[in-house]
């Protein structure tokens, strides 16, 4: 249960009256604002560990599978641009190899034009 103003208060006055104003004040100043209910305990912060913890674990093995994901979807997309290129390629070795044979079929048939 929090302290109110008014306990606080009566509890500087008594203080007040016993030891005097400097060391009640004193006193005072070493006990929570709102109530000792209102503190962290050590077990409080011992689960919060324990949870931060958890949380940054789960949060390292997302952040894993995200970047393996990535480098999956990289090398396809990697390897169908190797495809691509190497369609691209045989196309046109294929169309410069056509090219040259009609050309030396021409030349050796005598059809080139003169």
């Amino acid at each position: 249960m929090a302290t109110t103003q008014a306990e606080r208060a009566s509890l500087f006055n008594t203080l007040a009256e016993l030891m005097g104003t400097d060391d009640a004040e004193t006193l005072m100043q070493q006990l929570p604002p709102s109530g000792w209910d209102t503190m962290a305990t050590k077990a409080d912060l011992q689960v919060l560990a324990a949870t931060f913890t958890t949380t940054l674990a789960e949060f390292r093995v997302a952040v894993t599978d995200a970047l393996a994901d990535i480098k999956v979807a990289h090398a396809e997309s990697h390897a169908e641009l190797a495809r691509s290129q190497a369609r691209h390629l045989y196309i046109t070795v294929s169309t410069v190899v056509l090219a040259t044979i009609s050309i030396w079929i021409a030349l050796l048939t005598g059809t080139a034009g003169g």
